[in-house]
C-alpha cells in the first residue's frame, strides 16, 4: 500500500509539473525574432572646384543620390561654378570625385587681365604680388590686405593712402602701377 500511495502521489506531483512545463512553454512568445534592422549605407564623395567647402561628404545611401546631393552637402556652389560643364542630376557611387570648374568667362577674364596689364589690382593682389610696386615691402603690403579685409573692397585708387604707412610721397611712386 505504501507503495499505491507513492506511485500516485509521483504520478500526480508529475503530471502537475509536466502541466506547469507545458503552460510555461505556452506563455513564451513562439513568434520568429526579426532580422536585426540592416545598418544604413552609406557612401563618400569628394567634392572639389567651385563649391563653398571642398571636402569629402558622407550620404545616407538611398539608392537616387544625384551630384547636387553631394555639391549641397558641400556648402553649395560658388558664384564661378560653370554648372553648364557637370551633370548635377548624375548618379553617385561610393568613392566618386566630382569636381565643379571655373566659368570660362571668368578665367578667361582672369587670364587676361594678368597677362595683358603689368598693373597690379589693389582688391585681390596677395602680399607677394603688392610687395612688387615700389615702396611696398612685405610688412606693408600685409597691412594693405588688413585694411582691405577690415574695411572692404578700396572704392578708388586714392583710398590706399588710408593704410598706415602710405602717404603722398610712397602713393606717388606706384600710383600709375595699380588698379582696382
Amino acid at each position: 500500500m505504501f507503495n499505491k500511495k507513492f506511485l500516485i502521489v509521483f504520478g500526480v506531483t508529475s503530471l502537475v509539473a509536466l502541466a506547469v512545463l507545458f503552460l510555461i512553454g505556452l506563455s513564451e512568445d513562439d513568434t520568429p525574432a526579426l532580422p536585426p534592422p540592416s545598418p544604413v549605407k552609406k557612401i563618400s564623395v569628394y567634392v572639389s572646384g567651385q563649391v563653398k567647402n571642398i571636402s569629402v561628404v558622407e550620404l545616407e545611401d538611398t539608392g537616387d543620390l544625384r551630384f547636387v546631393d553631394a555639391v549641397n552637402k558641400a556648402g553649395g556652389l560658388t558664384e564661378f561654378a560653370d554648372t553648364e560643364a557637370v551633370n548635377l542630376a548624375e548618379t553617385l557611387s561610393d568613392g566618386q570625385h566630382i569636381h565643379i570648374p571655373t566659368k570660362e568667362i571668368f578665367l578667361q577674364q582672369n587670364i587676361a587681365a594678368q597677362s595683358s596689364s603689368d598693373l597690379v589690382n589693389i582688391n585681390t593682389a596677395d602680399a607677394e604680388r603688392l610687395a612688387t610696386l615700389k615702396g611696398i615691402g612685405l610688412a606693408l603690403a600685409q597691412r594693405i590686405i588688413d585694411y582691405r579685409e577690415q574695411n572692404g573692397a578700396f572704392k578708388s585708387i586714392d583710398e590706399i593712402k588710408n593704410v598706415r604707412g602710405i602717404g603722398e610721397k610712397k602713393f606717388a611712386a606706384f600710383k600709375d602701377k595699380i588698379t582696382i
